[in-house]
């Protein structure tokens, strides 16, 4: 309190003056307002000096002085004022108002804007915010930095899938995904679409071809008025990304590099090779292990320990950019590997960017941005791949036998556990199972600016997206699933081709108190992708690997599949001002889309906002208060396309048919057509404040947001009489409605500064319609247990909520079990509550029992200077959700057939009456309920770093400009009840429904880097 005090006496005084002697070595003289008041707090130091000092409570200073020193006057809301001392005798400065932040320019789609001209609601993280993480891809910098944006990391894996949820999720089948626009070229973080199809398990984050240190600025389009200038494809909001462009100067080269070492957070709890023994005889109700053998058997192998391992991770980026009047270029380098924490996952990127704008005369101008990238990549299975046959790494360290060995006296792995469940050796998974992608990327794009007239800007652009992935699966004769068959091998490669063409004219016109700008244009963007996939099974031997499939006496049956879209769109956007106080923007934007029926292929969004600028107002001036007050208000309507095409085409599907003696192929229709088909649509309103105290000290940002979608886009059941089991029609609606708060404030601002970004949000989603469809089933989440439709979609409720039976704890010694609604029972068995009192357990007592939802969520940052030290310490959190811990519910059941947690040591037996784990039993028998619940809520610190910048004077004689060393900790600690290994992972990666679903994921790794940032 007493460093903010003095600040806000200073805000509201306007200009102050500086009034100075110099005599006999020393600088004395006070700071007073335009009224001629003396203003505490105003520093005054030596620039490059250690020296400083504060006006005193009356306004005063002091300073010994040399005559070759320049000092440094500096206050709170105020520019930093420079004077060198020299000979002068009497010094008078002033301090003028810093209105930096207001005037800050922003992009926004196809354009830009002053921040504080903003009428829609955009979240802005500029390049200092966003490099204090060092991050593989650019989602995962934006983790706790934007209110109302849900970041998840949802596998550990390098290279591994982030989920983004502006705003909650706004469909149950179709995409839920922001549109990324990477200098002007808009893409999505399609994860299934940057793999072809090869790989099983996770798949690789699309975005993680994309080097994150070429980035300068991020801005979040998350309202209606902001978002819908895109559209068809802004219901889940818009992330813009702005990449480094040249300056005019000399050439200047930035050098960053860091290395690291990863670590597994934490490992579970497991019975060790004795106790495991004692379960198997227990669970088999016999003596299968002799008690000598319990004794020699020990600790035993633990798996976890043999799959896990500290990894590095390295960066190098070279940046060089600079130009003249005319011309500017920027051009980077980069070079990224990670090792993962399971043996055998790893992770490069080899990236280069070019960016350079050309003045070629007085009215035409004219650039380019592009980058490639290759990535290689090797993933580690880590829970249960469907159609494989392999369990994954994880699933299988868990579930392995304690007490066999790796491998066998004869060198060779132990391939299964000896108790009849069929599961692979992790160790042998890990180090030889093949599953490895190569992809490169190319984006980038032309584009020229012509003046047609003063105020009048012609933009055209063109464009392309061109990513080619192969991928590689093969499982030797050492991995369980390849043993059977002698090796298994399967091929896939995947070309995409995005082309984009834009035209835009801007009109600018100011004349009295208007302001007017005028936006008008036409897109057509075009999608191309073919894949191809073959398998081939029975080798000879595992040396050829994948690389020679027709070694195989098994062929498989070749897939090639194509799909392709196009959009054609108008734009038009009207921002208007008077008075710079009163703002208005309007937008429409028509798209066409190849991929919705012949009666609805152009959709219509418009969207309206308004905002007040009462700081400009008088009667807010003479408060002397706010050096920002704005009050925002939106209402539009944006869309989503993000289904498979041709779904609204009748399609045709090949078929295999017997004709005597031989094997025929032929095609029979494939789907219901749906001519009326066409997007999603998402009406949004927002209501907004923004104010600033302290003359720009304090911000504060608040939302209050109401979305609706409506025409779902939902796959529903039909008579069987139509040949087809379903079929895709838009009925349904979803409601998303939430509150947001983002607050920066410069706490500490002299010689010691302390800064702090903090943001909290809550959504609350339910869905309101489902039309004639009472219910989406979720189907098995597969493994060792087999959990049906733990998610149910229904009116009324969240899309990821978990339907189960309520645990009433376990049947003891002496319960009237006979008597109960589970008569079958026995003591030690868990018990169900009968909810509808019938008297009997069936799919009438299931209820709802959470859902995947937090109530709230956010980020807090704190960053400090000192003399060239820096210290930022970065927070997110999560509360109030709840996740389906699928790999607790196989641990903690005590079959013996496979390992179990140590929970399972304090099981249920008549002399020790646990009411949590069951008695041992090889019946896997087994009831989804709250049981395997756990709430999901966790405060996390995500980064602290820790820096020092050399001094300028010891950088000169080098002519180096800046050198930065620091180090880092990530993820370094993590509160939470959550029993598993990281509460953010989730099963289906960037899945809506089964969100919450942990299924043996890949852990997210705590890590530990130094680095350099070098300047010259």
């Amino acid at each position: 309190m007493k460093s903010i005090l003095p600040f806000f006496a200073v805000s509201l005084l306007l200009a102050p003056l500086v009034h100075a002697q110099v005599q006999n070595g020393t600088v004395s003289g006070s700071v007073q307002s335009s009224k001629g008041e003396l203003l505490p707090g105003i520093n005054v130091r030596i620039k490059h000096g250690t020296q400083g000092t504060a006006t005193d409570a009356n306004g005063h200073f002091s300073l010994a002085v040399k005559p070759q020193d320049t000092l440094v006057i500096t206050g709170l809301g105020y520019n930093s004022q420079e004077i060198a001392v020299k000979n002068q005798r009497n010094l008078l400065v002033r301090l003028n108002d810093n209105t930096a932040a207001l005037n800050e320019v922003i992009v926004v789609g196809y354009g830009t804007q002053k921040k504080s001209d903003l009428t829609g609601s955009i979240t802005s993280i500029n390049e200092a915010q966003f490099k204090k993480t060092p991050t593989v891809s650019l989602d995962n910098g934006l983790k706790g930095r934007a209110a109302g944006v849900q970041v998840s990391t949802t596998s550990g894996q390098p290279g591994g899938a982030t989920s983004i949820r502006v705003r909650g999720s706004n469909s149950v089948n179709t995409g839920s995904e922001p549109l990324y626009v990477i200098d002007g070229f808009p893409v999505y973080n399609d994860n299934s679409a940057a793999a072809a199809g090869a790989t099983v398990g996770p798949k690789l984050n699309a975005l993680a071809l994309i080097n994150p240190n070429d980035i300068v600025s991020i801005e979040i389009l998350k309202d209606a008025s902001a978002a819908a200038v895109y559209g068809a494809r802004g219901a889940n909001g818009v992330v813009l990304i702005t990449t480094r462009k040249g300056k005019e100067g000399p050439t200047r080269f930035d050098f960053n590099a860091f290395y690291g070492i990863q670590q597994v957070p934490k490992k579970l709890p497991l019975l060790n090779a004795t106790d495991f023994a004692n379960l198997v005889n227990d669970a088999n109700g016999t003596q299968l292990y002799t008690p000598e053998q319990i004794k020699s058997f020990g600790e035993g192998t633990n798996w976890q320990d043999q799959i896990f391992r500290t990894a590095p991770e390295q960066n190098y980026q070279l940046t060089a950019a600079g130009g003249d009047a005319k011309t500017k270029y920027a051009l980077s380098f980069n070079y990224f590997n990670q090792d993962g924490i399971v043996i055998n996952s790893n992770f490069k990127r080899y990236a280069t960017r070019f960016n350079l704008e050309r003045q070629a005369t007085s009215r035409l101008s004219f650039g380019t941005n592009l980058s490639i990238a290759r990535t290689d990549a090797n993933q580690a299975l880590s829970a249960t791949s469907g159609g494989e046959g392999t369990q994954g790494v994880i699933e299988e360290a868990l579930a392995f036998n304690p007490i066999l060995k790796v491998r066998n006296p004869d060198g060779t792995y132990v391939l299964q556990s000896d108790r009849g469940i069929p599961m692979g050796n992790p160790v042998a998974t890990a180090k030889d199972l093949l599953n490895r992608s190569t992809t490169y990327r190319i984006l980038g794009n032309v584009y020229a600016n012509f003046k047609i007239l003063d105020g009048l800007d012609f933009r055209t652009s063109a464009g392309a997206d061109v990513i080619n992935t192969k991928e590689k699966y093969y499982a030797p004769r050492t991995v369980l699933s390849g043993y059977n068959v002698n090796g298994q091998a399967r091929v896939s490669s995947a070309n995409s081709t995005s082309w984009l063409n834009e035209n835009t004219l801007t009109y600018h016109h100011n004349f009295n108190d208007h302001a007017l700008t005028v936006l008008g244009g036409f897109t057509v963007q075009k999608y191309n992708r073919e894949t191809v996939t073959t398998a081939a099974s029975g080798f000879v031997n595992d040396l050829q690997k994948a690389d020679n499939l027709g070694a195989g006496a098994i062929i498989g049956s070749p897939v090639t599949n194509v799909d392709n879209w196009q959009l054609a769109s108008f734009i038009g956007r009207i921002n208007y001002a008077f008075k710079d106080k009163y703002l208005l923007t309007l937008t429409e934007r028509v798209d066409g889309s190849s991929k919705f029926g012949t009666n609805n292929k152009f959709g219509y969004f418009p969207s309206g906002s308004v905002a007040w600028k009462l700081s400009e107002e008088d009667f807010i001036k003479q408060l002397h208060l706010f050096s920002e007050l704005k009050i925002r208000a939106s209402y539009g309507k944006i869309g989503n396309q993000e289904i498979a095409s041709y779904q609204s085409l009748a399609g045709l599907s090949n078929m295999s048919y017997v004709i005597g003696d031989q094997v025929v192929k032929g095609y029979a229709p494939g789907n219901i057509p749906n001519g009326d088909l066409k997007w999603e649509s998402t009406a949004q309103a927002d209501l907004g404040l923004d104010a600033g105290f302290f003359n720009g000290r304090l911000n504060i940002t608040a939302d209050w947001y109401n979305k609706k979608t409506t025409d779902m886009l939902l796959f529903i059941n039909v008579p069987w009489s139509t040949g087809f089991s379903s079929a895709l029609q838009n009925i349904g609606s979803v409601q998303n409605r939430g509150v947001e708060l983002g607050l920066n404030a410069a706490v500490i601002d002299k010689q010691f500064k302390w800064n702090v970004n903090l943001n909290i949000a809550a959504n609350r989603n339910k869905v309101l319609s489902l039309g004639p469809v009472s219910q989406i089933l979720t189907g098995e989440i597969n493994g060792y247990l087999k959990i049906s439709n733990p998610v149910v979609v229904q009116a009324g409720h969240p899309i990821s909520s978990f339907f189960g039976y309520v645990s009433d704890g376990i049947f003891q010694t002496g319960d009237a079990i006979s008597h109960s609604a589970q008569p079958t029972a026995v003591a030690g068995d868990r018990r169900y509550k009968d909810l509808n009192g019938d008297g009997k357990i069936d799919a009438t007592d299931r209820k709802f029992l959470g859902n995947a939802d937090p109530k709230f969520f956010g980020g807090m940052t704190h960053d400090f200077f000192y003399k060239g030290f820096d210290l930022s310490a970065s927070f997110n959190w999560v509360y109030g959700n709840t996740i389906l811990n699928s790999t607790r519910a196989e641990l903690d059941l005590p079959t013996g057939q496979k390992n179990s947690s140590e929970r399972v040591k304090y099981r249920w037996t008549p002399t020790n009456p646990s009411n949590s784990i069951p008695r041992a039993s090889l019946n896997r028998s087994f009831l989804f309920s709250n049981a395997q619940l756990e709430s999901g809520s966790y405060f996390r610190l995500g980064v602290l770093t820790l820096g020092y910048s050399l001094p300028a004077r010891w950088l000169q004689a080098a002519r180096i400009q800046q050198l930065r060393v620091y180090a880092s900790a990530l993820n370094l600690f993590t509160i939470t009840h959550y029993t598993g290994y990281d509460p953010e992972g989730n099963q289906t990666g960037q899945g809506t429904i089964l969100r919450g679903v942990d299924a043996d994921t890949y852990p997210t790794p705590k890590a530990y880097m130094v680095g350099l940032n070098l300047n010259f």
